[in-house]
């Protein structure tokens, strides 16, 4: 699938955050298995006033996805080299739109002089990450009840794109 890939706006917010919503709760179902004692907590902060607020954060890297003008997707990366999200809407699953969007997160780090990008992936994300460079840095984490696995991929010298 074509996806323009663009800096996130403030505009933007109440649909990248239905994106998040339908992702964690349609697609992350091996983590959560459908109970909502998981999905309450994981989805608690993601609301349009919050996203708007991470996409004006100024040490926020925000970028959506955008396909015939509908977000569908949104990545976010600290400058601290922390990705805290990357998520995609259940219809453009494995149409290489995570990857993009992973993919732009990288070549910004990159151009930040970052050494390294970290997360902490899901269990339905783990494969995604490993396939696009990210290796296991530590022991599966627990957040809200639901295991987490640290990784880290290391940028090189050369721009990733």
């Amino acid at each position: 699938m074509d996806a323009l890939i663009r800096v996130a706006e403030e505009r933007d917010a109440e649909a990248a955050c239905q994106v998040l919503r339908r992702s964690i709760t349609e697609c992350c179902l091996e983590d959560h298995g459908g109970d909502q004692s998981l999905l309450e907590p994981w989805l608690a902060n993601k609301t349009p006033e919050n996203v708007r607020e991470w996409i004006n954060d100024p040490s926020t890297y925000a970028v959506v996805a955008e396909a015939d003008g509908v977000i569908v997707g949104l990545a976010m990366l600290l400058e601290s080299g922390e990705i805290t999200l990357c998520y995609i809407a259940p219809e453009v699953r494995f149409s290489g739109v995570g990857k993009a969007l992973l993919a732009q997160l990288e070549l910004d780090g990159w151009k930040r002089g970052l050494g390294e990008l970290r997360l902490h992936s899901t269990k339905t994300a783990r494969a995604f990450y490993t396939r696009n460079g990210f290796e296991y840095s530590g022991s599966p984490e627990s957040w809200c009840g639901l295991e987490c696995y640290p990784m880290v991929k290391t940028l090189g010298t050369q721009s990733p794109n």
